[in-house]
């Protein structure tokens, strides 16, 4: 009950998740749901004056067009399981803030390279416009982050699987991986970085000797 007690940040993000779940994909008719998903993507297209508004909403709905794989490794074990450990570890602002900064981040990345590829003629220009939202960046930044918080000798073959396992469902482009796979490894590499910027500090504030009051 203790870890659940401090972790109510990610239960009540799970709850989120499930009643916007529940609402867009079970309530609103087809063309309602395709009106708000096109509303909350992050999609290069449709990056305009609104993308502060699709940044924080894209990471309120569950992608689901996945696999069933997909959502248990990107709800179960990144959500419920490494952003539960992060909370629990280290507290609710910082595990979402790791969480956010990975999820933001990654997807300006994305917003990058499909530039790029679009431009040099690797992506076709129908990418432009392909729906990208949901949690996923956020949750593989999760997994990654948890490195530090591992025993030392798990955390490299940890961080490698973190990083390189979106490859194995890469479609290539050439050279050039899928947009939305970059943007996974991207996530797992930004999660693993951050996170051991964010554990040193945590730990060394918790082992700063107290300074006595005047």
């Amino acid at each position: 009950m203790r870890y659940l007690r401090r972790c109510q940040g990610t239960a009540s993000y799970l709850v989120l998740l499930l009643a916007t779940h529940i609402i867009v994909f079970r309530v609103l008719s087809s063309d309602e749901r395709q009106r708000v998903l096109e509303a909350i993507s992050t999609n290069l297209a449709a990056m305009n004056w609104t993308a502060p508004f699709r940044l924080m909403a894209s990471a309120l709905v569950v992608d689901t067009s996945g696999t069933v794989l997909d959502q248990i490794l990107i709800v179960g074990l990144g959500i419920a399981v490494c952003l539960t450990w992060l909370e629990y570890r280290l507290g609710m602002i910082r595990a979402f803030g790791i969480f956010a900064t990975v999820h933001v981040l990654a997807t300006l990345l994305v917003l990058a390279v499909v530039a790029f590829a679009v431009h040099t003629g690797r992506y076709p220009d129908e990418v432009r416009h392909d729906l990208d939202y949901g949690v996923s960046f956020g949750s593989i930044g999760a997994i990654g982050a948890v490195t530090w918080l591992l025993p030392k000798w798990a955390r490299l073959p940890w961080a490698v699987v973190a990083v390189l396992y979106p490859l194995t469902a890469a479609t290539w482009y050439g050279w050039l991986p899928d947009y939305s796979t970059a943007g996974h490894v991207l996530s797992g590499a930004i999660g693993v970085a951050l996170s051991g910027l964010v554990v040193r500090e945590a730990r060394a504030h918790r082992t700063a000797p107290e300074v006595p009051r005047p």
